[in-house]
């Protein structure tokens, strides 16, 4: 049980981490690809914000963040 327990825990720390890889390149392609500010900016912001949002919430059904 304390093998399925610890796997556990790192299949969701490899997620958080494949996840915060990905929406990093897709913030920083997102300078490159558009063409106008206005989308540069929001697709910049929007990649951070759904990154880290996704880190937040992997880490709180981990139990890392308790309120």
């Amino acid at each position: 049980m304390k093998f399925v327990k610890r796997l556990g825990k790192l299949s969701a720390h490899v997620i958080e981490g494949t996840i915060t890889v990905v929406m990093s390149f897709v913030a920083l392609a997102s300078i490159f690809v558009f063409d106008s500010l206005a989308l540069k900016l929001c697709c910049f912001f929007g990649a951070v914000l759904l990154g880290y949002g996704a880190a937040y919430f992997l880490g709180k059904v981990r139990g890392e963040h308790k309120v």
